[in-house]
């Protein structure tokens, strides 16, 4: 299954496979900090932080690097994508 299959899956015309991998790194990225940094406070702040942050810089980084994406162009931040 190349990576056009597994991105092919959407809902809201957001590919899922996208959707998933950016909550996950963010969470990922999240909680290293809370290890090195905030050792003391709880996880579950974190994972809800790494959640909420995920959207907002991935369309910053989209945006950054001048890739088109549904969700950009759904909130007019780019043309449309080429692939829908």
């Amino acid at each position: 299954m190349g990576l056009k299959k597994i991105r092919s899956y959407r809902i809201f015309g957001i590919a899922l496979f996208d959707l998933t991998l950016a909550i996950v790194g963010t969470v990922v990225i999240v909680l290293i900090a809370k290890r090195i940094w905030f050792p003391r406070l709880k996880v579950l702040n974190f994972v809800i932080a790494g959640v909420l942050l995920a959207i907002p810089l991935g369309i910053f980084v989209h945006i950054l690097f001048g890739r088109d994406t549904t969700l950009n162009y759904k909130l007019g931040l780019s043309n449309a994508p080429k692939d829908t």
